[in-house]
C-alpha cells in the first residue's frame, strides 16, 4: 500500500521520507464523531484529529527510525486512509531485528504518555497520575485536572492518551498484519499457520465485540478474516 501518487504533502525528516494524504484527517475526524457523538463539539473533533495524527505519525516513525538504525535502507512513511504504512528497501532483516523494527512503532506511540504521566506525577503524585492516566483511558476527565489546567489542553492530553495505549493495544493483538501478526510471523515461520491463528484470535475478538456493542470494530475484525482466509488460501504452507 504506497500512496505517493496522491499525496498532498511531501517531507523528509531524519532522512525518511514522509508522505501523508488528507483521507488520514477525514478518517480521524469520522473516528471523533462516531467516538464521542459530537460531545465535544467541532473544536473537539480537531483536537481528537491532532492527537490521533501525532500518535499514528509517531508509530510509524519508530517503525522507520528502528529500521534505518538496524537495517540501514531508505524507509518512507505513508499516512492515508485508514493508518499508515512504513517501508524500506532493506531485503532482509534477521527475526529478532524485524521483531524489534515491528515492536519499535506501538512502543513509540505508548511512551507518548510518558511525559503526561511524569507531568501528574510532578504536580500531584504517582498514585493519583496512575489513577488519572487510566481516567483518560477510559474517556473520563477528572474534576480536579479541569480545574487545575485549561479543559481544552486536558481533552487534548486525553485524545493523546486514548490513541497512544489502544491504538497500540490493538495493534500489539497477534492478528496478521497488524504488528503483532507480524511479531507471531516472525517466530512461527509459518504463514499458514500465521493466517489461521490470526482468523481465530480475531473470530474470537469479533464475537465479544459484538456481545459489547463496538460494531465498528466488528467491521474492522472481520475484515481482518477475510484478509487471513484470502491470505491462507494463496500461502503455500
Amino acid at each position: 500500500m504506497v500512496y505517493n501518487a496522491c499525496a498532498v504533502i511531501w517531507f523528509s525528516l531524519f532522512g525518511i521520507q514522509v508522505r501523508i494524504h488528507p483521507s488520514i484527517w477525514v478518517t480521524l475526524a469520522l473516528m471523533a464523531y462516531i467516538l464521542s457523538g459530537g460531545e465535544h463539539g467541532m473544536l473537539g473533533i480537531c483536537l481528537f484529529v491532532l492527537a490521533g495524527f501525532f500518535c499514528l505519525f509517531a508509530h510509524e516513525m519508530g517503525h522507520a527510525l528502528s529500521g534505518k538504525w538496524l537495517g540501514g535502507g531508505r524507509p518512507s512513511v505513508d499516512l492515508a486512509y485508514l493508518g499508515g504504512v512504513c517501508t524500506n528497501n532493506i531485503r532482509h532483516l534477521s527475526a529478532v531485528r524485524s521483531i524489534i523494527t515491528t515492536a519499535a512503532g506501538p512502543g513509540t506511540a505508548l511512551a507518548l504518555t510518558l511525559p503526561v504521566f511524569v507531568w501528574f506525577c510532578v504536580s500531584f503524585s504517582c498514585e493519583q497520575a496512575w489513577g488519572y492516566i487510566i481516567d483518560m483511558c477510559s474517556g473520563v476527565l477528572p474534576h480536579e485536572l479541569l480545574e487545575a489546567y485549561p479543559p481544552m489542553l486536558m481533552l487534548f492530553l486525553a485524545y493523546v492518551v486514548q490513541v497512544s495505549i489502544w491504538w497500540s493495544l490493538l495493534n500489539l493483538l497477534p492478528i496478521y498484519p497488524l504488528d503483532g501478526g507480524i511479531i507471531m510471523h516472525n517466530l512461527m515461520r509459518s504463514p499458514g499457520c500465521m493466517h489461521i491463528v490470526s482468523m481465530a484470535v480475531a473470530g474470537v475478538l469479533a464475537v465479544l465485540a459484538f456481545a459489547l456493542g463496538l460494531y465498528a470494530m466488528v467491521v474492522i475484525l472481520m475484515f481482518l478474516i477475510f484478509y487471513n482466509y484470502h491470505g491462507l488460501k494463496n500461502s503455500p504452507y
